[in-house]
């Protein structure tokens, strides 16, 4: 089987909580990334010069290191020092995705120094991917669209700190290691490339990875055709779909106990919690009747605008946002759907009618 390219294996080895060195080459260059906690905090390498530039030293060794230096002898600003290094970083790292034949290695826990300095890796990537130019990257990291993507570790906790608009968090949303990336951008109201390139940012910057495809099992017919044997396999079918049957009613009566009154936080503030949201007519539907599963406290509440026209399901309404911040953390179970990010918003606009 082909090895997968060199920047999934990176983004997948950083998503899968990495911690220690990944060594970079590519075009005759190499580069060495410290990782602890999806933090860079050193990277040792050919910088181009554009170190001992902007800081004034003519120092070898971790960038990290020389940029705290420059700190320390008041060449630059904290800041200052930041920026140099994060666009130095974007550019190599930019420069190692689009390489074809770039290859990456990965060693153990390496101690580092701490230091103050640190770029998230995440933040960089999606960052890199999403900015002017980015879709030669989201190209070179996504370039099968049928791919199927699923999910790495602390997924929902890595997507809220990206601080992306609710849009781009509904499509990150249905990242459910079922999909594919087409499965999620075609049908996307914001627009097929558009979808596919948050996506390509998510596996760049290791909160999601392509999962390897299966290979298919061929079928073998049965040679048993007798009629005794096709009587057999109708009886079995009948008492199958009846016991099925019995099963999802009890599963109905578990979930929906329309013996208990259910007791929630009512609907009456402007603020509430996000736990589920679609925009296709299917998806639509489904909000609906998870509302009316406990039309007290869900509500379903339009938001966009025009062709970019979704829905969310809400919980709840609070006066303030803080006291739904608050409510979020003691969300009643099963009330979240799956691979959906909870968030507070405001959803003082009426819903459209029931339906």
């Amino acid at each position: 089987m082909p090895q997968p390219a060199a920047a999934l294996q990176l983004g997948s080895w950083v998503g899968r909580r990495g911690r220690g060195a990944a060594r970079l080459r590519w075009s005759g260059r190499e580069l060495t990334l410290h990782i602890v906690g999806l933090q860079i905090v050193a990277t040792e390498g050919d910088d181009s010069d554009r170190l001992s530039a902007a800081f004034g030293l003519a120092g070898e060794g971790d960038w990290f290191g020389q940029a705290q230096a420059a700190i320390d002898g008041g060449t630059v600003t904290q800041a200052e020092a930041s920026a140099v290094l994060k666009r130095t970083l974007v550019d190599a790292l930019r420069a190692f995705v689009l390489c074809q034949d770039a290859e990456v290695g990965f060693e153990g826990s390496v101690a580092v120094p701490p230091k103050s300095l640190t770029i998230s890796f995440p933040h960089i990537m999606v960052e890199s991917v999403l900015a002017t130019g980015g879709e030669e990257l989201a190209a070179a990291i996504l370039p099968d669209a049928s791919v199927k993507l699923r999910r790495l570790p602390d997924f929902a906790r890595r997507a809220a700190s990206l601080g992306l608009t609710e849009e781009g968090m509904a499509i990150l949303a249905k990242i459910n290691d079922l999909r594919s990336a087409d499965d999620i951008a075609a049908p996307s109201p914001h627009g097929r490339a558009t979808a596919l390139r948050l996506l390509a940012a998510a596996v760049a910057g290791g909160l999601a990875e392509p999962a390897p495809k299966l290979a298919e099992i061929p079928f073998i017919a049965s040679a048993v055709t007798s009629e005794s044997g096709r009587e057999g396999r109708r009886r079995f079918l009948g008492w199958f779909l009846a016991v099925l049957a019995l099963c999802a009613a009890a599963v109905a009566l578990v979930i929906l106990r329309p013996w208990e009154q259910l007791n929630g936080p009512g609907v009456a503030g402007p603020w509430a919690v996000a736990v589920d949201g679609g925009c296709q007519p299917s998806e639509v539907e489904r909000l609906y009747r998870r509302r009316d599963r406990d039309p007290s406290n869900l509500r379903v509440v339009p938001f966009g605008r025009g062709e970019e026209q979704c829905y969310r399901l809400v919980w709840g309404g609070f006066a303030d946002q803080r006291a739904a911040e608050v409510a979020m953390t003691g969300l009643p179970e099963g009330v979240v759907t799956r691979g959906f990010v909870p968030h507070v918003v405001r959803a003082d606009v009426g819903a459209p009618a029931g339906r």
